[in-house]
């Protein structure tokens, strides 16, 4: 049905245009005020379709009637308008438009002149983005904003990614950005239930990324203050692309590509884990007085270690693929002085380098504005996808895929002669828990989405400076979550369970409205005054089902109808509600000095019934120097503006929808069904409230030829959402409350420069964030979140609390431990902050050039300071050490290829400690796992032609342009793990910066081209 109507709307378009036919032709030159021609100006007969463009000479030729008007418009110039007449020929001069030339960005609820904005916004354009062979948007801002610390924790093709902005403000709630698409703010949450071991999906690549027009993150409270309570942790707002006046532009974009691992881990060989486990029992005779025989044992097990034909298998080339990329876009846009329309289709498709993985999505889009007359506009924005993402289990799970690659026993087959998978119970490991070649492809992790999100909205103009505005809109998710663990797996064989199936499905419904006046007037020649006040509603429903089974048949029917017990079932639903009021005044005098004031009012269902409304207020000034008289005439210094801002925003996403309320659940008593307390009511609840100041600085220099922005901020939030402890008499152990304070300072800086200008252009740009995070108060000190994370006033949320290693004992090759509590036993109580997941600083460096038609263009991503529990290293690297308790040796995994680097006789100076049987070396939650997480990475690189106008007129296009490009090319960095990106990957951040069998980013190569007509 989808398809059928997107095809009927295209159909349509191109018949209105086909349809049109006139009396007589006129042609002519178009230039540019110097009397150049100018190349793709759009030539239209007012309200029509009825249009053309100019070629690489000017020219035009156009069928007109006698009664028509002509339209020239042209980016940077003023539109022009000529009435046909008796005309046959008709040469238009353009005229520079000074005020289309200025940048203009997009904020909330309205746009402003960059010029004028008294905030801290970060654009990018979206061409950046569509040119990128990504699955989702937020994956190509990465090293393309200041402030935003970006990262992308997993490699499976549609994963979440770790959004901050200006660090992170939250113990339990989330960090994560609001994002606004089109001026309606979106679901984007993971809705999924599967458990995949950490892995998020993504609601924001249900967007096309081709069908975005421009992004800006608003980071400073004077931008963000207007979405109350939703703003603290900034706020990054999508403009998609809409029609403009001119005839019919068709686009098609097409790349092919293929994807590989960004990094492989070198593993000990069989015959190198053979010989080290038998150096670990000579090692433990002269050291421990064991008396262990020589080659104890590869002799136990039954191999020798010098055996040619010795088995050795390498896991990464089992579970690693090279894997196929591909994008198809279509897009048709245009329009009248009266109707202007953009729609788009779009498929697009990655295969993931490991087996069992991959990512699917079919998009629609269609975008229409209709001026039905002088006072009164209408418009639609309507956008339809279906994805499919398939998953295994990885990240922080035992079975994992990636982990049990890493532990991988050499000496093990992946298959059987007879074909089946080996299973590692009959082999010499430990860890290898089971086979990941079989967890990979057999275990079956599905989450399937429709996505529709729509906007109706209407613009009356109630006098040359009021207007007014209403939209509706909605935002619909259907989503069906289906898993299956096979009979055959050791998950399935340990639990007797004879398979196991999972089916859910949820359904989300969210319907927005707003309605808002804007006042736009100039007082005399030096006063400005631009304002808005409106209102808002929010409504969210979600429904969600579950149904568990057990006891298959066989792997070959895994629908739960086939399965012979059922052994669980649930269904709930949810609901909450928002409404606001909100404004914003923006003030200007003589184009020098501006003033802002904004706020918003929230009333959430979600609050408690004693804190129901929130009140979020903000204000900035800017005085631009450049305009003063003293520098007014400078040719150096052609932009200076001064901004300071104050305000305060919330963050209510970690309050649940019935936190603040008594609950009741379900128990059992006598066999009947009973309601027992479940939950304590707190009536005080309310959204976590961050405080920002910012002081910032826009410098341009030799007619912002060169451009530099700086900021300086200190972010205080206050109020967190954290449990409290209660008396026991209570009959429960805590409530929900706001207890605690945060605090994020930091430094900003971005420049940009047009390095040259003419036949060779390059353009240059580089930002860098400094940013210190620290916890200032909690409830109770020295929390202990986990076996490697505290929580403690002082230090960063994120902070590692391990026993710290001093060295190795270059005597005896041991490990000397810091006995921390001074007991002289070395156990968890000698744990000790040793780090943190908080990076010194991060930032990007980009390039492009150009050379008449030829174009290159890389983005260096970097991060510097941050630290990585690598936990996977710390399970799989054992040295030798042995579970022996039944007389047999069973080493946790395979070794890293450092380990030929360990400690052997005495005098060897190494970070490395000796093999042994035994665990005195061993430590899982210790400081020798935790690595500098610092790296450098080529991002992108992009190589591109485009064809000249005498080609192009030849072939009837608009433009032809082929393209190579890399992603994830290159990466510097010390971390021994597979990607030093996963610094943030947790859904509690808290004990961020755990690497547990992480699937890494893919490496990807593309080739593609762009059509246009």
């Amino acid at each position: 049905m989808e398809k059928k109507s997107i095809s009927f709307l295209l159909f349509f378009i191109m018949a209105s245009v086909v349809a049109m036919t006139y009396g007589q032709s006129i042609s002519g030159t178009v230039t540019d005020p110097s009397g150049l021609p100018l190349i793709g100006v759009n030539v239209l007969v007012k309200g029509t379709f009825n249009g053309t463009q100019t070629d690489f000479d000017g020219k035009y030729s156009i069928e007109a009637r006698t009664s028509d008007v002509l339209v020239f418009s042209f980016i940077g110039q003023k539109t022009v308008e000529r009435n046909v007449e008796n005309n046959t020929t008709i040469n238009v001069q353009m005229e520079e438009d000074a005020a289309q030339l200025e940048e203009i960005v997009v904020i909330g609820y309205g746009s402003q002149k960059k010029s004028d904005l008294t905030g801290s916004v970060a654009s990018v354009n979206g061409e950046d983005i569509a040119r990128l062979p990504v699955s989702s948007l937020d994956k190509a801002l990465q090293g393309r904003a200041a402030g935003a610390y970006i990262s992308s924790p997993s490699g499976t093709p549609g994963a979440g990614m770790s959004i901050q902005i200006r660090g992170s403000t939250s113990l339990s709630a989330s960090s994560e950005p609001l994002y606004v698409i089109d001026g309606v703010p979106m679901i984007s949450e993971d809705l999924s239930g599967l458990f995949s071991g950490g892995q998020k999906t993504n609601s924001i690549a249900d967007i096309n990324p081709n069908d975005i027009k421009a992004i800006e993150i608003l980071k400073d409270a004077s931008a963000t203050a207007i979405y109350g309570s939703r703003g603290a942790n900034g706020v990054i707002i999508i403009t998609t692309k809409r029609g403009q006046t001119g005839a019919p532009k068709i686009n098609f974009n097409s790349y092919y590509g293929f994807q590989t691992i960004t990094n492989q881990i070198d593993m000990l060989s069989s015959k190198e884990q053979l010989e080290l486990m038998d150096e670990a029992a000579r090692q433990d005779n002269r050291d421990l007085g064991t008396n262990y025989p020589d080659n104890y044992v590869s002799d136990l097990w039954g191999y020798d270690p010098n055996d040619p034909d010795l088995q050795n298998t390498d896991w990464y080339d089992a579970i690693f693929r090279t894997a196929a990329i591909q994008n198809q876009d279509f897009s048709i846009s245009g329009g009248t002085d009266k109707i202007k329309y953009y729609t788009s289709l779009a498929y697009f498709e990655q295969e993931g380098t490991q087996l069992g993985t991959g990512f699917e999505r079919l998009s629609a889009r269609a975008n229409l504005d209709s001026e039905i007359n002088t006072w009164l506009k209408i418009g639609t924005t309507i956008s339809v996808s279906r994805t499919n993402q398939q998953r295994t289990i990885n990240d922080n799970s035992l079975y994992g895929v990636v982990i049990n690659t890493l532990a991988g026993d050499p000496l093990m087959p992946v298959r059987e002669e007879d074909g089946s998978y080996a299973d590692p119970f009959n082999y010499f490991g430990w860890w290898m828990l089971d086979n990941p070649v079989l967890v990979a492809e057999e275990y079956k992790r599905t989450t399937k989405t429709v996505r529709g999100l729509g906007t109706i909205f209407a613009e009356i103009s109630l006098t040359d400076a009021l207007s007014f505005r209403h939209s509706t809109s909605i935002d619909y998710t259907s989503l069906v979550d289906e898993s299956y663990t096979p009979i055959i797996s050791r998950e399935s064989v340990n639990s007797g369970a004879n398979g196991l199936g999972t089916y859910g499905s949820t359904e989300d419904f969210t319907w927005i409205t707003e309605n808002y006046f804007s006042y736009n007037k100039n007082f005399g020649d030096k006063h400005n005054l631009d304002a808005i006040v409106g209102i808002s509603y929010q409504a969210s429903n979600r429904n969600f089902a579950s149904i568990s089974a057990q006891q298959f048949p066989s792997d070959q029917f895994v629908k739960l109808a086939t399965a012979a017990e059922i052994t669980a079932a649930s269904t709930a639903g949810t609901e909450w509600g928002l409404a606001s009021y909100y404004f914003r005044a923006n003030y200007g005098y003589d184009n020098k000095y501006l003033l802002t004031f904004s706020g918003r009012a929230d009333g959430s269902s979600r609050f408690g019934q004693n804190n129901r409304f929130g009140i979020f207020p903000s204000g900035s000034v800017a005085w631009r120097i450049s305009q003063e008289d003293f520098l007014k005439e400078s040719e150096t210094i052609s932009d200076l503006k001064l901004r300071v801002s104050y305000g305060v925003t919330g963050n209510q996403d970690g309050i649940g929808n019935f936190a603040s309320r008594g609950l009741y659940g379900i128990g059992n008593y006598r066999s009947g069904a009973t309601l027992v307390p479940s939950q304590l009511s707190n009536r005080n609840l309310s959204w976590e409230r961050t405080t920002q100041y910012n002081f910032g600085m826009d410098l341009g220099l030799f007619n912002n030829r060169l451009t530099l922005t700086t900021d300086y901020f200190i972010k205080d939030t206050d109020d967190l959402l954290s449990s409290r402890l209660i008396p026991g008499i209570s009959g429960f152990p805590s409530v929900l409350d706001n207890i605690g304070a945060v605090t994020n300072k930091g430094f900003e800086l971005s420049i940009s420069g047009d390095v040259l200008r003419g036949d060779f252009n390059w353009n240059s740009s580089f930002n860098i964030s400094f940013i210190r995070n620290e916890v200032k108060n909690l409830v109770v000190d020295d929390q202990i979140i986990s076996d490697s994370h505290i929580l403690k006033e002082g230090y960063p949320i994120g902070t590692f609390f391990l026993i710290d290693q001093k060295g190795v004992d270059p005597q005896t090759g041991n490990i000397i431990w810091d006995d921390f509590n001074g007991d002289g036993i070395i156990n968890a109580d000698d744990r000790q902050i040793v780090g943190s997941v908080q990076p010194d600083f991060f930032g990007g460096f980009n390039n492009a050039f150009s050379y008449k038609g030829l174009d290159l263009s890389f983005l260096f991503q970097f991060s510097v300071g941050n630290e990585i529990f690598n936990h996977s290293r710390a399970i799989y690297e054992g040295l030798g050490w042995s579970r022996i308790g039944t007389g047999f040796p069973l080493p946790d995994g395979n070794n890293h290829v450092l380990a030929r680097d360990r400690w052997q006789e005495p005098g060897d100076i190494t970070d490395i400690p000796r093999a042994s049987l035994e665990d005195g070396n061993w430590k899982e939650y210790s400081s020798r796992w935790l690595e500098d997480g610092s790296f450098v990475r080529l991002k992108t690189v992009n190589l591109g032609y485009n064809f000249p106008d005498q080609i192009l007129s030849k072939l009837n296009l608009s433009n032809l342009r082929v393209y190579v490009q890399g992603q994830n090319l290159l990466t510097f960095t010390k971390y021994t793990g597979f990607d030093p990106e996963v610094s943030q990957n947790a859904r509690d951040p808290r004990i961020a910066g755990s690497d547990f069998g992480t699937l890494p980013q893919s490496k990807s190569y593309t080739l593609g081209i762009n059509i246009g007509l």
